[in-house]
C-alpha cells in the first residue's frame, strides 16, 4: 500500500469516526428529548387525573350531602304534618340530588375503565386503547350532568320553600 492510499484510508477512517460521533450525539439528544417529553406528558396526565378525581369527589360530596339533608328535612316535615305540595316538590329535589350521586358514581366507574384501557401495556395492536378518549369524555360529561342535577335540585328546593313561605 503506498503512502497516498494510506493517507486516503486514514482520512476516510477519520470521516467515519466523525460521522459516528455525530450519529451518537444526535441519537443521545433524541433519546434525552424523548425522555423529557415523556416525563412532561406523565406529569401533565397525573395532574389532570388528580383534578378530575377532585371534581368527581366534589360532585359526589355535594349531591350526597344534599340528598341526606333533604331526606332528613322531608322526614321531619312528614312527622310534623307539613303540607303535601311542599313535600312533593322537595321530593323532586331529592330525586335530582340522588340522580347526581348516581351519575357521578357511574363516572367513577367509567374513569376506572379509562385507566384500565390506558394501562393495557400488553395490548400490542393498541386496539383497546382507542376507547380510552371516548370513555374519558363520557366520564367528564357524567360529572357535568351531576353538577347540573345539583343546581336543578337546589333551585327546585329554593322555589318550593319560598313559595310555601309566602
Amino acid at each position: 500500500m503506498d503512502n497516498d492510499s494510506l493517507e486516503k484510508w486514514k482520512m476516510e477512517m477519520e470521516r467515519y469516526k466523525c460521522e459516528l460521533e455525530k450519529w451518537k450525539t444526535d441519537t443521545q439528544y433524541k433519546l434525552e428529548k424523548w425522555k423529557t417529553d415523556t416525563q412532561c406528558s406523565l406529569v401533565i396526565y397525573q395532574q389532570v387525573n388528580m383534578q378530575g378525581q377532585a371534581a368527581m369527589k366534589a360532585a359526589l360530596l355535594i349531591n350526597g350531602g344534599a340528598s341526606i339533608a333533604m331526606l332528613a328535612f322531608i322526614g321531619t316535615a312528614m312527622t310534623n304534618g307539613t303540607g303535601n305540595p311542599l313535600l312533593s316538590k322537595l321530593c323532586f329535589s331529592m330525586l335530582m340530588f340522588t340522580l347526581g350521586v348516581l351519575f357521578v358514581a357511574v363516572a367513577i366507574g367509567v374513569t376506572y375503565l379509562t385507566g384500565l384501557q390506558d394501562s393495557s401495556e400488553y395490548d400490542t395492536d393498541q386496539s383497546g386503547k382507542k376507547w380510552a378518549p371516548l370513555l374519558n369524555k363520557i366520564a367528564v360529561f357524567l360529572v357535568i350532568i351531576g353538577y347540573g342535577l345539583f343546581v336543578e335540585g337546589s333551585l327546585n328546593a329554593y322555589r318550593a320553600l319560598t313559595i310555601s313561605l309566602s
